[in-house]
């Protein structure tokens, strides 16, 4: 897929750069900045930030191509997995605004699971450890692609895409490879899920079943048909207990027993009407009693107004009462001399006496009436205990005759009841270790099916890594660019016979019969190095099935190769072969930084460092630029 980075800015400062397709450089003086540049290059692909103090917070814009559509993309260099990355497609309405590398609530994808959508790259979960099946899986990232595109300068004259003492990086730039190639279809990931799944399900049925066995074994419960028959024996011989047990005699049919039982009966229904009319009874005095209290009372209030008629309805005050003065005559025969008041009509003192002698006589019959009621409880009271003394005798005898007729079956009906609560124990526990030999055989079938299940996913894992028959085409087509590309590099030789290609077991270069980290010179790793990348772009552009992003960078690439003689001329020859690669495919964008000017002429300088013009602008530039703003 073509990529092409087309302008990297620093928002806030002045420095802007623009890109061209085909090859550009950037160089400068170590201390200039061109591995800041890189990283902030790296990030705008989703690279992990990882950048000089100077950056730390910036934040960075750029325009990219990919494919036919072309994209600004706004990033702040933070380490925080969900910084937002912000996205907009030039010349249309899509727009993004999408978590680094972390997925959280709201989002469904991060910006760097966004690129390989964009990019066309599978997203895959690969295990950590290859040789295991159970192994946690771990996805493919957009930086793991990536490390078939960026050769960075502490790394580049000791490693090929990843470092060989960092066995995680390492087996993800096999898989990388493997899935560009087309040994690893994205179809083995999904069976690879599967695969763990089923291995978990089947360790952990195999553990369980494993115990069972043993608690089995080591009871007395070991043979299933041994639990059989003696099941059924037992459920045998409590049916004849309970059996048994129905055909005792349940009750005394005995003529005097039966005649006792009557008198019970009657004695309590007797005891019952006698309860019912102590209740009424004990109602009737409450209600009687509350009538009582109130005739006296009513008599009580009839009595002081009596009195306070005949004492005060003649009297004369001739002296006020409150201060002792004299008091004139005043008024006349309607008014009361003291108030001038007309006095309120009252009833007569005769029409109260009547009042109070027949509320007087209600109160002696109302005492009569409780009397009667007192006394009639009383008999209730002597009657029920009277009843009660026959109940408690006639129960005695009923008690006594029942115990003498079953005192013959007691025995045995407890002898009985032990039998059956015995076997009926003694049948649970018997159904209990039958149902973990129901449990054991269970899953033993489910763990033969899941065995079954393993190893067909095992066999489809392993056709689907021989699946794409072009695999092999591309990488004898890989072996070829990369002999070629050493020959044009003019790399050393360690036998003019031998030839190079790339390890089918390790996917790193072998030259001339060496490996690659038996390359004692530093110079000689980085070419072979440039060789082995520059390699694996060709095969991406010749065939599309190989969906390695087109584009190169390549941090610091003459730092260990010699500027004079030989050495001079090999170095023009590794910028002569990248430029030459670009004319023929210029979907490939190439992207070099180096201490000095190119050796070569035609290759565009997008950007020229130094001590005094460094990447990251001073303060005095950017507040110069955030002046003019």
């Amino acid at each position: 897929m073509r990529v092409k980075i087309e302008n990297l800015t620093l928002v806030g400062t002045s420095r802007s750069v623009d890109f061209s397709s085909g090859m550009n450089t950037i160089t400068g003086g170590m201390s200039g900045g061109k591995t800041a540049a890189v990283s902030c290059l790296r990030a705008l692909l989703g690279g992990k930030v990882d950048v000089v103090p100077e950056l730390e917070g910036k934040t960075i814009g750029g325009t990219i191509l990919i494919g036919d559509r072309r994209f600004r993309i706004i990033r702040r260099l933070v380490t925080t997995p969900n910084a937002k990355v912000e996205i907009a497609e030039i010349d249309s309405q899509n727009a993004w605004r999408l978590p680094v590398s972390q997925l959280e609530a709201g989002y469904e994808l991060t910006f760097r699971d966004w690129l390989l959508e964009q990019l066309g790259l599978p997203r895959v979960r690969v295990p950590k450890a290859p040789t295991k099946d159970t192994s946690e899986l771990t996805p493919v990232s957009i930086n793991d692609y990536l490390m078939y595109c960026f050769l960075r300068q502490q790394e580049i004259d000791t490693s090929v895409f990843g470092t060989p003492d960092n066995y995680g990086k390492n087996i993800k730039r096999k898989y990388v490879f493997e899935i560009l190639y087309g040994l690893y279809s994205p179809k083995a990931a999904i069976l690879r899920e599967q695969l763990k799944k089923v291995t978990a399900k089947l360790n952990t049925l195999t553990v369980d079943a494993e115990t069972l066995e043993r608690i089995l074994a080591d009871s007395s419960f070991a043979s299933r048909a041994e639990l059989e028959v003696e099941q059924a024996a037992t459920q045998n011989g409590l049916d004849q207990v309970r059996a048994a047990s129905r055909g005792l005699p349940r009750e005394n049919h005995d003529p005097r027993t039966v005649e006792l039982r009557k008198s019970v009966s009657r004695a309590d229904s007797e005891l019952g009407a006698i309860d019912r009319a102590v209740q009424a009874e004990t109602t009737s005095l409450e209600a009687l009693l509350n009538l009582r209290d109130q005739l006296v009372a009513q008599s009580r209030r009839l009595t002081r107004a009596l009195v306070a008629e005949r004492l005060l309805n003649d009297f004369e005050f001739h002296s006020c009462p409150r201060c002792g003065a004299e008091v004139a005559d005043r008024g006349d025969e309607n008014t009361c001399r003291l108030c001038l008041q007309e006095p309120p009509n009252k009833p007569s003192p005769s029409t109260l006496a009547a009042e109070q002698d027949r509320v007087i006589e209600q109160v002696a019959e109302t005492e009569q009436l409780v009397e009667r009621s007192e006394l009639r409880l009383a008999h209730l009271h002597q009657t029920r205990a009277a009843q009660a003394e026959i109940r408690k005798k006639v129960g005695e005898q009923l008690d006594q005759a029942s115990a003498s007729y079953f005192s013959d079956y007691a025995d045995v009906i407890r002898s009985q009841a032990a039998d059956e609560a015995r076997l009926e124990e003694h049948l649970a526990r018997i159904k209990d270790a039958l149902n973990l030999h129901l449990r054991l055989a269970d899953q033993t079938e489910r763990v033969a099916d899941l065995e079954h299940e393993r190893d067909e996913l095992t066999a489809e894992i392993e056709r689907t890594r021989h699946s794409d028959p072009s695999a092999a085409f591309r990488l004898a087509r890989l072996d070829s660019i990369f002999e070629s590309t050493l020959r044009e590099i003019d790399v050393p030789r360690f036998d003019e016979n031998a030839a190079s290609f790339i390890d089918r077991r390790t996917y790193l270069p072998v030259v001339d019969g060496r490996q690659f980290n038996k390359l004692q010179s530093q110079g000689v790793s980085v070419l072979v190095n440039v060789a082995h990348v520059l390699a694996h772009q060709i095969v991406s552009l010749e065939d599309p099935g190989c969906l390695l992003p087109n584009i190169l960078i390549l941090d610091g690439v003459g730092s260990n190769v010699g500027h004079e003689g030989v050495d001079l001329e090999r170095l023009r020859n590794m910028y002569r072969t990248l430029h030459r690669v670009t004319i023929d495919h210029p979907e490939l964008q190439i992207i070099v930084t180096d201490n000095d000017p190119p050796p070569i002429d035609d290759v565009y300088v997008a950007l020229q460092l130094s001590d005094m013009d460094r990447f990251v602008p001073s303060d005095g530039d950017e507040d110069t630029i955030a002046g003019d703003v």
